[in-house]
């Protein structure tokens, strides 16, 4: 299995992370060429009237893992923060919900951009979130990712505690942040199954693609103008 694939379950898209042989999910320019082109195929050429939504997890260890991004050299770094911008891109423009269900770690601003470019997500409650950046005095954080962190978090302590300080928080911290809706034990199919059952139950059945992205970048306004003005022309 390569670093994604997508299937389909009752009308969702279940989109995969398939990881790495040592669990690591690693952010490189050829993953996330591949997240970004999964995605726009989802999104061009098996989209139905049916479809109801989009659910991401992942098979590793970790949900996502920035390592390469954190040690990168400056361009490198520069093409990666470019790459998972046309996956928040992506994201921002499916024509239904989009729920990330978090069954292993987050480990760095990218791989976080990642998760809160989601309409809504379910977490494992042992799921550790940190943006090494900071800790490690690597790469700043792209604007966007900023943004999202903005636009999607109630309280400002507890994103700064996060991001400035560099301390790790766990799912059952994120409770307090507008974009998780709720939190889950294990590993084994409960992500996947909570977040079915919020595009079910929360969002119900979108009938209106084009009203749904428009509604979405009305919702989260800085984070869309970020995504868009960090790409430019490259859209």
């Amino acid at each position: 299995m390569g670093f994604c694939k997508s299937t389909m379950k009752d009308g969702i898209f279940i989109l995969t992370l398939g990881g790495s042989d040592d669990g690591h999910n690693y952010l490189t320019v050829q993953s996330l060429t591949d997240l970004e082109a999964e995605l726009k195929d989802i999104r061009t050429n098996r989209v139905r009237s049916t479809s109801r939504g989009l659910i991401t997890t992942s098979t590793a260890e970790l949900f996502c893992d920035g390592e390469d991004y954190n040690k990168a050299s400056a361009p490198v770094a520069g093409e990666l923060a470019r790459r998972m911008a046309r996956v928040v891109h992506e994201l921002f423009n499916m024509p239904f919900p989009t729920v990330a269900a978090v069954t292993g770690d987050v480990r760095s601003s990218l791989a976080l951009a990642l998760v809160l470019a989601h309409d809504d997500t379910a977490t494992m409650r042992a799921a550790r979130f940190e943006v090494k950046e900071v800790r490690d005095g690597g790469v700043c954080m792209p604007p966007y990712a900023a943004a999202l962190l903005r636009d999607k978090t109630a309280y400002p302590r507890v994103r700064s505690s996060m991001v400035l300080r560099s301390e790790t928080m766990f799912g059952s911290d994120m409770l307090y942040w507008e974009a998780f809706e709720c939190t889950i034990d294990d590993k084994e199919g409960g992500g996947v199954d909570l977040a079915s059952s919020i595009i079910t139950g929360s969002f119900g059945d979108v009938h209106d693609g084009r009203a749904y992205i428009t509604t979405r970048k009305s919702f989260f306004p800085e984070s869309w103008k970020a995504v868009s003005e960090f790409l430019g022309d490259d859209q």
